[in-house]
C-alpha cells in the first residue's frame, strides 16, 4: 500500500508543462488585447493635456488683452489678425479687435451693432484663436473664445 500512496502524490505535485503553456498563451492573448488599451489611453491623456494648456494659454492671453487700457496701441488695430507672443511655444495666438458704437442697451440687445473707427468706439470685441502646433498628437487643436470691453 506504500507504493499506490507514493504514486498519487507523485502525480499531484504540481502543473505539467503543456498546461503551463496553454496558462502562458491564454495570457498572452489577454494581455495584447489590454497593450492596445494602455496605447490608446496614452493618447487620450496627452490629448486632454494638450487641450488644457490650450485653454489656459487662451484665458491667460484674453486677460492680458483685457487688463490693457482701452485705448492701447494692441487694441486700435481693427480689421486684420494680429498675432500674440504665446507663454508656451507650442501655440500660436492670433486675435482681432473690432470697435462697436453702442448708443442704448435696446440697440445692443437688438443686435444692431454698428461698426465705428477706434476714436469713436465705445465697445470692442476681442476673438481669439490659440492653435497647439503639437505634430505629435492627431487632430487639429485650435481653441477661439469672444470677450467685449468697455472703457
Amino acid at each position: 500500500m506504500t507504493g499506490i500512496e507514493t504514486t498519487s502524490t507523485k502525480n499531484s505535485g504540481g502543473f505539467s508543462l503543456i498546461e503551463i503553456l496553454v496558462a502562458l498563451a491564454i495570457l498572452s492573448f489577454v494581455a495584447l488585447g489590454i497593450a492596445g488599451l494602455f496605447t490608446h489611453a496614452i493618447k487620450s491623456n496627452a490629448s486632454g493635456h494638450d487641450y488644457a494648456v490650450l485653454a489656459s494659454e487662451a484665458r491667460f492671453a484674453l486677460e492680458t488683452l483685457q487688463a490693457l487700457p482701452f485705448d492701447h496701441t494692441d487694441l486700435l488695430m481693427s480689421g486684420s489678425p494680429h498675432t500674440m507672443a504665446p507663454v508656451n511655444l507650442k501655440f500660436t495666438i492670433t486675435y482681432n479687435v473690432d470697435d462697436f458704437r453702442i448708443d442704448s442697451w435696446q440697440e445692443a440687445s437688438a443686435g444692431g451693432w454698428t461698426t465705428s473707427t477706434p476714436q469713436d468706439a465705445n465697445l470692442k470685441r476681442i476673438t481669439m484663436t490659440v492653435a497647439s502646433t503639437n505634430q505629435v498628437l492627431e487632430g487639429r487643436r485650435v481653441f477661439t473664445v469672444s470677450s467685449l470691453k468697455i472703457p
